[in-house]
């Protein structure tokens, strides 16, 4: 499995780092992705390996707790799967994935370009009626053989993808239909990634994605024992003209009209 994935993990994009910490980077980015490629690959189901698809990767203290952490944008190959991990980097170079991962982004009519894993008999969406302990449906699916996790406001999805416990928090999200299952959408593409200050709040990293023509700023102030993000979410217009963020200049953006630092208001 592990060189079928190396063939496609391709070149790591890391931007926005200090000089003096290449070569501390440099090591910490290999363990992440030895530790994706080997170890925790979080599209493994039944065994069956899929070529392992990166966009970008940033480091950077995105939740806000003076360390860095690698925050990874990948192309998911199934539609119940998140395109944004973090992933913690201890002295010793030991990874641990972040439980949560993030799916920015309304939820889409189905394309066609996705694998679902209902499809191979590897999910069930489920409801618990009068439940909204999320602390207990985790521990649930972490002691299950299901390893993947999806939490709606009316129902859950659970799938039998391998590795440490998987979970996107998707609780918010306007459901395309009355149906209380995922057969009739799948989540947004990301197109960029990016994690600075805003011009609102210059002394915290924010983490932003774009997608179509909003961008979905996350603060993140925490992360649970259980791997859950205490995380706040914004939906910003993209600006007239936006061209993307600037490379190594946080949350700075390009316009046809020059260059500016992202607002949340």
């Amino acid at each position: 499995m592990g060189r079928k994935l190396l063939l496609s993990f391709g070149c790591l994009l890391v931007f926005g780092l200090k000089p003096g910490y290449a070569q501390d980077s440099d090591a910490r980015l290999k363990a992440v992705q030895t530790s994706i490629l080997e170890k925790d690959y979080p599209e493994v189901f039944a065994n069956s390996p899929y070529k392992t698809r990166v966009q970008a990767v940033l480091e950077a203290d995105v939740d806000n707790d003076g360390k860095r952490e690698v925050i990874v944008l990948f192309s998911p190959h199934f539609r119940q799967s998140a395109s944004i991990l973090i992933y913690k980097v201890d002295s010793d170079l030991k990874v641990s994935r972040v439980t949560e991962g993030l799916a920015p982004g309304p939820l889409q009519a189905i394309s066609g370009e996705y694998l679902d894993s209902h499809e191979s008999g590897n999910a069930v969406d489920f409801e618990i009626p009068g439940s909204s302990d999320l602390e207990k449906v985790l521990k649930v699916a972490g002691s299950s053989r299901m390893g993947g996790l999806v939490a709606y406001d009316a129902f859950y999805h659970m799938d039998g993808r391998s590795g440490a416990l998987f979970f996107v928090d998707m609780r918010g999200s306007k459901l395309p239909t009355k149906s209380h299952d995922c057969a009739s959408f799948e989540f947004s593409s990301v197109k960029q990634i990016a994690v600075g200050a805003v011009q609102d709040d210059p002394s915290r990293n924010y983490l932003a994605a774009w997608v179509g023509s909003d961008i979905y700023v996350y603060l993140i102030t925490g992360i649970s024992a259980n791997g859950l993000l205490d995380k706040k979410v914004w939906i910003v217009p993209a600006p007239e003209g936006f061209k993307g963020f600037e490379p190594g200049k946080g949350l700075t953006y390009g316009t046809d009209a020059g260059m500016a630092l992202l607002r949340l208001k």
